[in-house]
């Protein structure tokens, strides 16, 4: 065993995750996860980073034990604030995130709880991902958060048409839904399309009145 998958161990086990249960949940390979818990495979610190950024520990903690395990908490205001709403078509053109404010009337809502940043609301259409938006739900998108972090939600823009989904790079970049329809598929991320990354979604929520 080596220290560095005795330590991607002990993050496995205090997020209450099996190799398994990691691997399903965040898009992973389990044989490559498992040679690398069980030292037979050592990991770059970008894997480390991959690894840390879903486990909730440290990059250097993981990969070469340089401590503390985690960053230490810090104090963090979050307040009300006003957001704008805008349409699911509309919110495929936002490549820029000073175009969220330069519809004229844009109606609006006032969200508490919501960090800093280029926040917008919008509503989403189809079930490709009702495990956690059905349709209707209205998710919360931050559109100064664009850096692509593995299993995270985000809004995307595919040559004009909105698309929301999950983002996972291994072993290829990809948007997968999370839906109980099978009919839906993951779109694979050619070099040649033109995509854009929108915002990550942070909330969603659905009136059940």
């Amino acid at each position: 065993m080596s220290e560095s998958g005795d330590r991607l161990q002990l993050a496995l086990k205090e997020a209450g995750l099996s190799l398994r249960e990691a691997a399903d949940r965040f898009g992973w390979s389990y044989n490559t996860l498992k040679s690398n818990a069980n030292g037979n495979m050592p990991f770059s610190f970008k894997k480390a980073m991959v690894y840390a950024g879903r486990l909730k520990v440290r990059a250097e903690w993981l990969y070469s034990g340089t401590p503390p395990m985690r960053e230490p908490d810090k104090p963090h205001r979050k307040t009300a604030k006003e957001i704008p709403v805008i349409g699911w078509v509309q919110a495929g053109a936002l490549a820029d995130a000073t175009a969220i404010h330069d519809t004229p009337d844009q109606a609006s809502v006032v969200v508490d709880g919501l960090g800093p940043g280029e926040w917008f609301a919008t509503d989403v259409q189809g079930d490709s991902m009702d495990r956690v938006s059905p349709e209707g739900s209205r998710i919360f998108v931050n559109a100064d958060d664009r850096d692509l972090i593995p299993g995270a939600f985000y809004l995307f823009s595919l040559r004009g048409e909105t698309t929301y989904k999950r983002y996972y790079d291994d072993p290829v970049a990809r948007l997968e839904p999370y839906s109980t329809n099978p009919a839906n598929r993951p779109i694979f991320l050619a070099p040649d399309r033109d995509w854009t990354v929108v915002g990550r979604v942070y909330r969603s929520v659905i009136d059940l009145g």
